[in-house]
């Protein structure tokens, strides 16, 4: 057989003028980059037409694999497959890549036999940068395995190194690369034979970062409503409308050329925000695994990365400090069903707990909200009307919003009216008690409430790690004598920073209790109706209002009704049989808090 040298054309191909040449590209890149490196998509796509064109052959399309490794067995290669189904069918005889290592960069005895496929099926193989393997050409497929076997231990050999070295930066307390959190930017800077990254502040995006964790603290227990001139300027859609508003430009308006036209949206904010490098701590991202075990691009959450004490480990100086952004964590992950915008114009929905359950409730479990839309808005469970599972109510679970915070109200009223004439019964007493203690807080010395802010968040911190330690132990870290007396010396530490918090605790006792404003409440009382005409109640804001609920009531439970009828009483409608209300109780709240 009579060949050409191996960067030009098989005779054999030449011969036979008859066999129109056909070609495709494939075009693969382990991570879509953007700079004008050899191998980006780009390049390859001008290079394989360009090589067609040489080549006399007739250019039909490109198959693409981007952000696709070559190294990876489990990684899904879509745009491979379907240019192997296009081979199998004949619809192509020549196949360009830029190099042979966009087929895979695997072990050999994975390789070859895609490459052995495609020469039986009639198909040349053409390299830019290596020329043109045709079938049939014994000494082509034997030079074409040979340069796979080596791109497979030149990939192995950088692999190491790269290895090697991230070992080394990632010791050294180096930032890895990739694109830097928002208010982040990464310098680098040698230390003795390593490059290093360290990340600092953007001083314009670190600002703006500042002012939307402050505005989120200021503003996380106040109502949302639709009512023009009274939006809640710390929620996120606020926040984001502010700042598009004001042409606060996002990242990819100042850096990036894809997204140069990027606005600020809610969830992009909250995962901004959920990032602990936000708060100078080092994290890696937890992204959602696909049934097949297979790692998808669609994080999740992040894993806070710690030291041999279990405390977080720091890669910057905090934009947020930590015990903040803790505040400002729960409150994000604690958004959810029943906090909608309804809630700033009704009493009860929205309403949450000390461990952020929500207040009202259906006897399904889910939470209530209200619908204020029609002459008489009700509160509803949020639960669909077609999802309703075993046991469960089959309509809707509603009741007027009327009707029910007035019996919340008389609820709590009674009980106030039972301690204020002496006839309280023990349970009443411990109500008020935990509510007086509750109320105490709000008046306290802000720096009294700001460490003992810090140790709570200290002995949360404490917990997780005791958590993530116990999920390390499952996950098979600790195996041997050696991994066991690890463990027990990391768990140790984490203990003792569980009981230094719980002592401290102790020490911030809650301030001399203030007594509650009885008198206040019950002011303008007249023939002792606490809603009266002229009441507090009936004076004050919805605001004081829902505080005032909070401050006595963990739970409401409502229950679903029988038949439409139900309920209804001559001269009125009765909705006692209905509610249940849990109060709050110190040991309640405090084994909440502490789990």
């Amino acid at each position: 057989m009579v060949t050409t040298p191996l960067t030009g054309v098989p005779a054999s191909f030449l011969s036979a003028p008859a066999l129109e040449a056909v070609a495709v590209s494939y075009v693969r890149q382990s991570s879509a980059k953007t700079n004008k490196t050899e191998a980006s998509p780009l390049t390859q796509r001008a290079a394989n037409e360009t090589r067609s064109a040489e080549l006399s052959a007739r250019f039909v399309r490109h198959y693409e694999d981007i952000g696709v490794s070559g190294w990876n067995p489990d990684a899904e290669r879509p745009g491979f497959e379907d240019m192997l189904k296009a081979a199998r069918a004949g619809a192509f005889n020549m196949l360009i890549v830029y190099d042979v290592s966009r087929f895979s960069r695997r072990e050999i005895e994975d390789a070859a036999p895609i490459v052995l496929e495609l020469h039986r099926l009639g198909i040349t193989i053409v390299s830019v940068t290596e020329g043109v393997f045709a079938p049939r050409d014994t000494m082509a497929l034997i030079y074409l395995i040979m340069r796979l076997d080596a791109v497979n231990k030149e990939s192995a050999v950088k692999s190491k190194k790269v290895r090697d070295v991230k070992a080394a930066q990632r010791a050294a307390g180096s930032w890895l690369g990739g694109q830097t959190p928002y208010g982040l930017d990464a310098e680098s800077y040698v230390q003795g034979k390593l490059t290093l990254m360290r990340l600092v502040h953007h001083k314009g995006e670190t600002a703006n970062l500042r002012r939307i964790g402050a505005l989120i603290i200021k503003h996380m227990h106040d109502p949302v409503t639709r009512k023009p001139g009274q939006r809640n300027p710390g929620t996120l859609s606020a926040l984001c409308d502010d700042m598009n508003a004001r042409r606060i430009p996002t990242r990819g308006q100042r850096k990036g050329k894809e997204r140069k036209d990027s606005t600020w949206q809610v969830r992009t904010l909250k995962w901004i925000l959920l990032n602990p490098a936000v708060a100078g701590m080092r994290a890696e991202p937890i992204y959602k695994v696909r049934e097949n075990g297979s790692r998808t691009n669609t994080l999740i959450g992040y894993r806070i990365i710690r030291d041999e004490d279990g405390r977080p480990e720091m890669i910057c100086e905090p934009i947020i400090p930590p015990a903040q952004w803790f505040v400002i964590r729960d409150w994000l992950l604690g958004r959810g069903q029943g906090e909608g915008v309804a809630r700033g114009t009704s009493l009860l929905s929205g309403l949450r707990s000390a461990p952020r359950t929500p207040v009202l409730t259906c006897e399904c479990g889910r939470p209530g909200k209200a619908q204020n839309s029609g002459a008489k808005p009700v509160y509803l469970c949020t639960r669909g009307t077609t999802v309703a599972t075993n046991g469960e109510h089959s309509g809707l679970n509603r009741v007027m919003q009327t009707h029910l915070d007035d019996h919340v109200a008389r609820r709590i009223f009674a009980l106030i009216q039972s301690v204020t004439a002496g006839i309280a019964d023990s349970d009443a007493l411990e109500v008020v008690a935990e509510a007086a203690r509750v109320f105490s807080r709000s008046v306290e010395k802000p720096e009294t409430a700001a460490e003992r802010t810090e140790v709570v968040t200290e002995r949360a911190d404490a917990n997780n790690a005791l958590s993530d330690l116990y999920d390390d132990l499952d996950a098979g870290l600790y195996e041997g004598a050696m991994g066991r007396n690890r463990f027990k010396e990391k768990k140790a530490r984490i203990e003792a920073r569980l009981s230094a918090a719980d002592k401290r605790l102790e020490e911030l006792a809650d301030p001399e209790t203030v007594e509650l404003p009885f008198d206040e409440w019950l002011d303008g009382a007249d023939n002792g109706d606490p809603l009266g005409e002229g009441s507090w109640w009936a004076r004050g804001e919805q605001t004081a209002r829902r505080k005032f609920v909070e401050l006595f009531v963990r739970r409401i439970t409502v229950k679903a009704v029988a038949n439409s009828h139900r309920g209804r009483v001559r001269g009125g409608y009765d909705v006692s049989e209905r509610i249940e209300i849990e109060f709050v109780r110190p040991a309640v709240e405090e084994s909440q808090t502490q789990d």
